[in-house]
């Protein structure tokens, strides 16, 4: 009888200290949600300009130090302190591999629910300083029509390094415009040759155009000149269906075939060289190399595929960050740091996200319908273009 009580009080002691650890990792996920909430709606207000005489520079230092001590004190709370703890009271328990296995249960069940969602969402402390304070645009011009400087449904958007000047794709204008970085009219071409241009990419000489009207690639010289076509509707190598976005890098084009869901790679004369990505690749709609990487944009999957220069997938980078994920994606560009700027023509929102695929700015709240083409100018300002009714087809810089 005396064994039968003594095996009780050890499954009662267990249970207790199973529901000590459970009560500590739930203070210490409070603590960090706490301190997460006050940290946010402090940088909130910095954003918005009610906490004007705090330094930016001083307000991430501390947001940086936050989240150190925060991940200190996790640290110093967590398995190995409170395994501490169960040797110390298992001592003279009979049945402690029992125990020992609950233990890691309870830690397994604590560290994944709790934890890891406390580190993740401290992960937003880290903000990104260039693009602190640029939620509206520093320039607006809406002129919707068909004379110069005017857009109807632009699409794509390309810098040429060199002039800072922007090639647009005046989709539904059926030409590319090219305008200076404050949106005023220098010239125009492409009417003869183009049916609904929708992205564009340069080279140091020339200008390459994806037609998904006509399913093609099309060159250009920068001055306008029309220089050579290729492609059509289809399924072979050369061919496309629902062409997308594309992008020079060392004499190559990228194209993105998106309905076939594969990349198409050209050489600077519009031969056809090889294609990758199918049976891996999802709804491709953009793509971008930087860094002997090549990154493709998947439209709606919340995801940027990563290859080697071989075209040997990498990775697949999810988005994270919000509760709300990218709805249908259609553009993006990369900056100087390797951070993603992304634009969603659903959300209406540049959504800005660091090199490992977490969410940190939103800008254009309010400003923008159907977005569609970006890219950074020589001075970082993001230039973007949308064409919703009210917007009129709208060239915007932040």
């Amino acid at each position: 009888m005396a064994e039968v009580i003594h095996e009780f009080n050890s499954e009662q002691k267990l249970e207790g200290l199973k529901m000590e650890i459970i009560r500590k990792f739930d203070e210490l996920f409070a603590f960090l949600t706490e301190h997460r909430d006050s940290l946010l709606t402090r940088l909130a207000k910095m954003k918005e300009g009610y906490d004007t005489n705090l330094a930016l520079e001083q307000a991430i230092n501390e947001l940086k130090i936050a989240k150190a001590n925060a991940q200190t004190i996790m640290k110093s709370n967590l398995l190995g302190p409170v395994r501490k703890v169960f040797d110390d009271q298992l001592v003279g328990l009979e049945n402690s591999k029992v125990a020992v296995d609950n233990l890691e249960m309870v830690e397994f069940r604590c560290y994944s629910q709790k934890i890891r969602t406390a580190v993740k969402e401290i992960d937003l402390f880290e903000i990104i300083p260039e693009y602190v304070r640029r939620e509206n645009p520093i320039l607006k011009v809406c002129k919707r029509g068909t004379g110069n400087g005017e857009l109807i449904n632009p699409r794509g958007i390309a810098v040429d390094r060199a002039s800072n000047e922007l090639y647009i794709c005046d989709k539904s204008n059926s030409r590319i415009q090219v305008l200076n970085t404050e949106g005023k009219y220098l010239r125009s071409f492409g009417t003869d040759h183009l049916k609904e241009p929708y992205s564009i990419c340069l080279s140091k000489e020339e200008v390459f155009v994806t037609d998904q009207a006509k399913e093609s690639l099309v060159k250009f010289s920068l001055g306008g000149q029309f220089l050579k076509e290729t492609g059509s509707r289809g399924y072979t190598a050369g061919r496309f269906k629902t062409i997308s976005g594309l992008c020079h890098e060392a004499g190559l084009i990228y194209v993105c075939d998106c309905n076939i869901q594969r990349i198409q790679i050209f050489d600077s004369n519009l031969n056809f060289i090889k294609q990758f990505g199918y049976g891996e690749l999802k709804l491709p709609k953009d793509i971008t190399v930087f860094s002997d990487r090549i990154y493709i944009l998947s439209q709606n999957r919340n995801s940027i595929y990563c290859y080697n220069r071989d075209c040997i997938l990498q990775n697949n980078l999810l988005l994270t960050g919000q509760d709300q994920q990218i709805t249908l994606a259609v553009f993006f560009t990369i900056d100087k740091k390797g951070n993603f700027l992304i634009t969603d023509i659903t959300a209406n929102e540049i959504r800005i996200f660091s090199p490992q695929g977490v969410m940190k700015h939103i800008l254009g709240i309010g400003h923008l319908s159907y977005l569609c083409g970006i890219v950074l100018d020589n001075s970082n300002n993001i230039i973007c273009v949308n064409y919703g009714i009210e917007s009129k087809g709208c060239f915007q810089k932040y």
